[in-house]
């Protein structure tokens, strides 16, 4: 059986290949801004170069967690994350470890695109959304091109659940299938795209941008967020503006579902906090019903207001708008916090 390694081989592997010719000596005594610059630095390095298919920076952070948020310890710990193994090392050597950690954790979060303290990493402002223009500053800027990718591809991911708990279908899938016009290739995690590390970027912030101004115009309009939902859903993407037309079928689709869906399937006996196939037999007809009476509207709407090849029972625009009906059915109306 090998014998375990001591925390000073584990430590002296680490620097013979993941950091060699590194002074990492040097390197841990600097601090503050200075310190950031040189953990940024070894950050891009450990991206960018691979071991086998794998990039160094997963490599070098699998050493010490699992792929898990949260930096979560595996089964059996390296002996350099134990407070008795430390106390074994010189003080020269645990120097080097914290900054070691500093890297291998920054490596973690950004190589596993979980959200991350953004003060500490960049010295920006720490907010993980769009409004925050520092980051996109950053982002835009910075000479670290495999760091701003896979923050941007994390930002697209954040978006992604910020949308799905907003039930926002067009936003949620408009990202999940962002594609590069210029480059004709979908957006895919940073090591499988011929993108350029610039354009990579800037095409996922220009459509987290346009999504945000779009939202903001609704908003300028007063328009409730499920009309404008409403009206995304019914073009099945989101538009470059408002339609005022499609905004006319958007009010008379959610003033329907106000009066006859919402809270209707509690009348009918709907045990909140109960699994859907749990529900009574009685809930499940009712909803049938309901959802039934809610596709003849959207087909007296349709042939109201839409050209012909619009909202065709079997788009995907007619499955939002069934999807949202749903919803509304079991209580999730009025209630959109997109931000």
């Amino acid at each position: 059986m090998e014998q375990e390694k001591s925390a000073r081989e584990i430590l002296a592997y680490i620097e013979c290949n993941l950091f060699k010719g590194i002074d990492l000596d040097k390197a841990s005594r600097l601090e503050g801004e200075e310190r950031r610059t040189y953990r940024l630095s070894q950050v891009e390095r450990l991206l960018a170069e691979k071991h086998g298919s794998v990039a160094l920076a997963v490599y070098l952070s699998d050493m010490f967690w699992t792929a898990d948020e949260g930096r979560e310890l595996p089964e059996h710990p390296n002996p350099l994350l134990s407070l008795k193994d430390q106390q074994m090392l010189t003080k020269e050597e645990m120097d080097r470890l914290r900054l070691i950690l500093e890297i291998a954790g920054l490596c973690h979060d950004l190589s596993q695109h979980f959200v991350f303290d953004l003060t500490e990493a960049f010295g920006i402002k720490n907010r993980f959304w769009i409004d925050n223009k520092q980051l996109f500053e950053w982002l835009t800027t910075t000479e670290y091109e495999w760091i701003a990718m896979h923050t941007a591809f994390l930002l697209r991911k954040h978006a992604i659940n910020v949308f799905i708990d907003s039930y926002y279908q067009p936003a949620q899938d408009g990202m999940a299938e962002l594609f590069s016009r210029e480059h004709r290739e979908l957006i895919r995690h940073p090591d499988n795209t011929e993108i350029p590390p610039r354009d990579y970027v800037k095409t996922i912030l220009n459509e987290l941008l346009r999504i945000d101004r779009h939202w903001k115009r609704g908003h300028k309009l007063k328009l409730d967020p499920e009309v404008v939902i409403l009206h995304d859903e019914i073009y099945g993407l989101i538009p470059l503006q408002f339609d005022k037309v499609i905004l006319q079928a958007a009010q008379e689709l959610y003033d329907y579902m106000d009066a006859e869906l919402q809270g209707k399937l509690l009348a009918k006996g709907l045990r909140p906090n109960v699994m859907w196939r749990n529900q009574p037999k009685s809930v499940h007809r009712a909803a049938d019903e309901l959802l039934g009476h809610f596709a003849e509207k959207v087909r007296e709407v349709r042939s109201k207001y839409l050209a012909k090849g619009w909202v065709e029972d079997v788009s995907l625009a007619f499955g939002y708008l069934m999807a949202h009906a749903e919803r509304c059915l079991l209580g999730n109306w009025r209630n959109v916090s997109m931000y």
